[in-house]
């Protein structure tokens, strides 16, 4: 049971407006019941927010208070007769295997009819979805492949890069907004004990745009770049790429003494949470890892502490079968906001996030020794009236072996 009130709101001018002198205004009950996602294992309502509007009187109602029954929540509210839109938000808690996680839910319907005709209460069941206020933003183009060096088919693999792209009709903070990369891999299937795919996605590493909320504004169709190194590399390799234009780069202090990452000061450096990787990020240039745009609903003890995930897994490869041990971090599927699976393209094996999230791929390799793939990007399409295309599908949405859009 939520602890929360009914409250109606109703300007008396507009119900003199609405009505002459002697003129009753007639009242009705409305049910409201709230189902939860049924993809969610235990999921129960921690909060609701319902608001109804009026459409002759633009009048709002909000109602709060309400009580578990059956399946889902219901409340009663007493309004004027008419024709109402109805939204709801709320958050909800669910589990993850042994994990209880929350997200974010929101749920609509437009027209509702309230009358007193009969003893029966006018009925609305509203079905929550999945939802992060971030919606719209999505991942425009990834160039992991890496370019060469002039005259080699060495790659030089400093200038790979990300674009995340506003893709809404409205402003977007991405401060605080995380890139990850799977863990698991394209062209290589396992079959995992316990399985959470079909609830999360297990990274390999987690990065988070750094802000207080709102340092980081995103306007509607603009484009935020993340780069691996942000400097103008065509100084060291001319057949390489700029940039230094980039807003965002990786940057590791490596506990690999071999190695070591260089920071750019024109650039502010991601935050980084967690990476299984021994030496500094680098994208994986076959394309058999992908990669996502995740809202934390956590701070980094929580997200340590409760999304760890210890797995056995039988992998078949085409060198044969074997069983191992593994461990990681999930991500819950309702934390993300933008999916984009990658594999080589004859060596396609599964998908390693769930359908809901992306159930298509991309690739820029035909085979894994493929060499024609550096220098190249995958690149989301753009429809007639050139929003970005997004229908979770990355085999619909993007565009395949694309030169990088930020190439000469």
């Amino acid at each position: 049971m939520i602890n929360r009130y009914i409250t109606l709101f109703l300007a008396a001018f507009l119900t003199l407006a609405s009505c002459s002198n002697d003129e009753a205004v007639l009242e009705a009950p409305l049910r409201i019941c709230l189902q939860l996602p049924m993809n969610l294992e235990n999921a129960t309502l921690e909060q609701a927010d319902v608001t109804l509007v009026n459409i002759e009187t633009t009048a709002h109602y909000s109602v709060g208070d309400f009580k578990h029954e059956g399946n889902g929540y219901v409340a009663t509210a007493v309004v004027p007769e008419g024709r109402y839109n109805v939204t709801a938000s709320g958050n909800i808690s669910y589990s993850i295997g042994s994990t209880v996680t929350a997200t974010n839910v929101k749920a609509e319907a437009l027209g509702v009819e309230v009358t007193n005709a009969g003893s029966a209460s006018s009925v609305v069941t509203l079905l929550f979805n999945n939802y992060n206020a971030e919606a719209g933003m999505v991942i425009e183009e990834v160039f992991f492949t890496s370019s060469t060096f002039s005259g080699t088919q060495r790659p030089y693999t400093d200038d790979q890069y990300l674009i995340l792209t506003n893709n809404s009709d409205h402003l977007i903070y991405a401060d605080s907004l995380a890139i990850v990369e799977s863990k698991f891999q394209s062209d290589m299937q396992w079959e995992l004990t316990p399985d959470l795919m079909k609830d999360a996605v297990t990274v390999s590493w987690l990065y988070l745009i750094p802000g207080n909320g709102t340092s980081v504004p995103v306007e509607a169709g603009e484009s935020l770049i993340i780069a691996l190194n942000a400097k103008n590399h065509t100084l060291i390799n001319p057949n390489s790429i700029d940039l230094s234009g980039a807003q965002f780069e990786f940057y590791d202090v490596s506990p690999n003494t071999e190695f070591f990452d260089e920071d750019n000061p024109d650039a502010a450096n991601l935050i980084k949470w967690y990476s299984d990787l021994w030496s500094y990020t680098m994208l994986g240039n076959k394309g058999t890892k992908s990669y996502g745009i995740v809202r934390m609903h956590c701070d980094y003890d929580s997200f340590v502490e409760n999304n760890y995930y210890k797995y056995n897994y039988l992998v078949n490869a085409a060198w044969g079968t074997y069983e191992s041990t593994g461990d990681g971090y999930f991500i819950p599927n309702s934390w993300v906001i933008d999916w984009v699976n990658l594999a080589i393209m004859n060596e396609w094996a599964w998908n390693v996030a769930s359908p809901m999230l992306d159930s298509g791929w991309t690739y820029c390799a035909e085979t894994s020794s493929d060499k024609s793939r550096y220098g190249l990007s995958v690149i989301r399409k753009r429809d007639e009236s050139g929003r970005l295309v997004d229908t979770n599908n990355s085999t619909n949405d993007f565009l395949p072996r694309q030169k990088p859009s930020l190439s000469n």
